[in-house]
């Protein structure tokens, strides 16, 4: 059957631009449902007051009812705690060492203030080592900050979440479509990973990584250089693959730069660590700026997908350039735009897989090219294996055949051999007039008399249909306007005029032929009519050059041939074999007085009465002129007389006239017999064309045999 390529689902574009829309949906509907800060806070005045100590003063209500804390946001330091005047000292929490009632995915620095804690108050907060321009603590209930702690948990798991689950995609991605792209989106969803979880201070409490926390600021900068190089290689392939790009040493010299800094970075050397957060956020946002540029051009160029790559890079870039400010205490700062970069980065993340698995599409086009050009390529090898055969059956069997029986033996074998590629309910080869024959053939066989029947009845519409020279497909319907209950092709075969004859295959079911099927089942007929032209052709150029073309009787080269052979095997079969030389009397005077064809019409019917008295083990033909030889295989020289004889009396009874007279005919016949030792036959022939002058001396008209007549 004919394959097509599997379609593309309708729209597919679209398809993803909306689901992409429900994902993003689904996550703002995610943040808008947690509650990212206390509903109800109270002022803190926030007054450094000597290196690593910050001075809070705030005020509670006189009764409180409820417990308060005070609520930082997470960042980056090596202590933080709390003292108060009275002697009071919260619990030391550390950026880079998550405590066990911390949990694993804490979303700031919490502490419980003292249960009898009310009025004005002024606390000491000491802050050691790290960033902490941007500490500016919350104070509210303590129920109102496990809320926030809650959600924070949930946000984080959320963005970890898909984050794994991308790179688990990426790992099947890579496992179905071979392609190392995957492998790499694979790495840098890990290593996104690992980076939001060290800058959110999660990747401290996790079991097996804890002794990240021993680099602190130089290994959140080691990540981020890890994670912007592999940003720019995976970038870099994926915009310019197969491509050549003026900027690709650049870039790829860049993601060394930035592997080899975060290498140095891991040194752990301590005057590294003033400057490694401002050399990471450098060496982020030329890695930003170079993604960018390099999603821009393939968007130029019609990359799938690049201009939104492009919007969401940018984003990233922004908010992590903001966030990296706001640490520094060089921008506002909250906890939207803390979780707007990594809900950025999530997002570049999915639209990167979205554009990856894009290429799946592209190997699932590649791969129905390559299915069709293989079935393609199948259907080609399978038509000319069974050309060929087709071609060695005819070559084979059509050799030595009669002509008439060529036609009938070379479309047998067209059926023989087609009906296992086409399946059909029936297959009918008509051919009138061909070869000067009228040629039926029907497969299955026991059909033949209902095929007959409808084949003389459509005869008139065949022929016209056949002359047309079209194939062609039409239903078959029971009766006029009938349901259809078959399909049938017509193949025309190329016959010469008045001659015509098409091939007839008919399958059950509405279902037609496809154009393969058609094109086979042309090329193998045209191969077959091709052959038994040859076939036909050979025959009758054989019989020319073997045949007298005046008399149709074997010529003077055949008949040695034969004679040749005869000879041979009677020596070595031990059995007698006789020659007959036999010449027409007075030919010469028949030419002169009637004519040439008065004459060429007596040697044809001399040739025929001849050739009626022998039996069809003789051979017979004419050996030059108005003489004739025969050669009886098994008969001595007795046998050959009397049948000499018969052979004289056939001619003397001719009747030949021309112009009214009749025209008296005889022959006079030298006959010879093999003698023993005679394996040629030379010596045999020229005793019986002696013989045949002892004929002429005695009067002709009569038959003489070697070698008696000469003793």
């Amino acid at each position: 059957m004919e394959v097509t390529a599997s379609r593309a689902m309708p729209g597919h574009g679209w398809v993803l631009a909306a689901c992409l829309l429900l994902l993003m949906g689904l996550f703002a509907a995610l943040v808008s449902a947690t509650q990212l800060r206390p509903g109800e806070t109270r002022p803190v005045e926030v007054a450094p007051s000597s290196d690593g100590v910050v001075q809070l003063r705030f005020e509670l209500p006189v009764e409180a009812t409820t417990r308060w804390a005070l609520w930082f946001p997470r960042e980056p330091v090596n202590r933080l705690q709390l003292v108060a005047a009275d002697g009071w000292r919260s619990e030391a929490l550390d950026f880079f060492s998550v405590g066990a009632d911390e949990g694993i995915l804490p979303a700031g620095y919490a502490f419980l203030l003292p249960r009898n804690a009310h009025g004005p108050m002024a606390i000491e907060a000491e802050v050691d080592g790290g960033l902490h321009g941007s500490l500016r603590p919350v104070l509210a209930q303590a129920t109102d900050i496990r809320r926030v702690e809650r959600s924070g948990v949930a946000l984080a798991g959320a963005v970890y979440g898909g984050l794994l689950t991308l790179a688990a995609l990426a790992l099947a991605l890579a496992y179905a479509s071979r392609d190392r792209l995957f492998i790499g989106f694979f790495g840098f969803t890990v290593a996104l990973v690992l980076l939001l979880q060290a800058m959110n201070g999660h990747l401290y409490g996790l079991p097996g990584v804890r002794f990240f926390g021993l680099w602190q600021l130089q290994g959140l900068s080691a990540l981020t250089l890890v994670h912007a190089a592999a940003a720019l290689w995976l970038i870099e392939a994926y915009t310019m693959r197969g491509r050549s790009y003026r900027h690709a040493r650049l870039v790829r010299g860049i993601g060394i730069g930035l592997i080899a800094l975060a290498a140095v970075f891991l040194l752990n050397l301590p005057w590294l660590a003033r400057v490694s957060q401002a050399v990471s956020a450098v060496g982020w946002t030329l890695a930003g700026i170079a993604v960018i540029g390099m999603l821009a051009d393939a968007a130029r160029r019609g990359v799938s997908m690049a201009w939104a790559l492009t919007v969401a890079t940018a984003l990233t870039v922004l908010t992590g350039v903001w966030v990296a400010l706001a640490r520094h205490g060089l921008a506002p700062e909250g906890p939207l735009l803390h979780y707007g970069y990594q809900g950025a980065a999530v997002a570049f993340a999915l639209l990167l897989a979205l554009a990856l698995t894009h290429r799946i599409g592209d190997y699932r086009d590649q791969r129905d090219q390559d299915r069709l050009a293989r079935q393609d390529t199948e259907r080609k090898m399978r038509r000319e294996a069974a050309r060929a055969d087709l071609s060695t059956a005819l070559q084979t069997q059509l050799n030595g055949l009669d002509p008439g029986e060529i036609p009938w033996q070379g479309f047998r074998l067209l059926m023989d051999h087609l009906l296992p590629l086409v399946p059909t309910e029936s297959c009918i080869a008509v051919l009138r007039g061909y070869q000067g024959r009228d040629h039926l053939l029907v497969e299955p066989s026991d059909a033949l008399p209902s095929v007959e029947h409808e084949i003389n009845r459509r005869g008139l519409i065949l022929r016209r249909q056949a002359t047309a020279g079209l194939a062609l497909q039409q239903p078959v319907r029971p009766s006029a306007g009938g349901p259809v209950v078959a399909m049938e092709a017509l193949i025309p075969f190329q016959v010469r005029a008045p001659g015509w004859g098409v091939l007839l295959l008919r399958r059950a079911g509405g279902e037609g032929f496809t154009t393969d099927e058609m094109s086979v089942i042309g090329e193998l007929a045209r191969v077959v009519q091709l052959h038994v032209d040859q076939a036909a052709a050979a025959v009758k150029l054989r019989r020319s050059a073997e045949i007298d073309a005046l008399t149709g009787t074997m010529n003077r080269r055949t008949i040695d041939v034969w004679i040749e052979r005869t000879f041979a095997e009677a020596e070595r079969s031990g059995r007698p074999v006789s020659v007959l030389f036999i010449d027409l009397d007075h030919f010469k005077s028949v030419n002169d007085r009637f004519g040439h064809a008065c004459g060429d019409e007596c040697l044809r019917e001399v040739s025929t009465a001849l050739r009626s008295v022998l039996s069809e083990a003789d051979m017979f033909g004419r050996y030059g002129g108005e003489e004739f030889i025969a050669v009886l295989p098994g008969r001595d020289g007795a046998e050959a007389r009397a049948v000499g004889e018969r052979m004289r009396t056939a001619v003397e009874n001719c009747e030949v006239r021309h112009e009214g007279q009749r025209v008296r005919l005889t022959v006079s016949i030298g006959i010879a017999t093999r003698q023993r030792g005679e394996d040629e036959p030379a010596a045999a022939i020229a005793r019986a064309d002696k013989a045949l002058y002892a004929a002429k001396r005695q009067g002709r008209n009569c038959v003489q045999v070697a070698p008696a007549v000469f003793s």
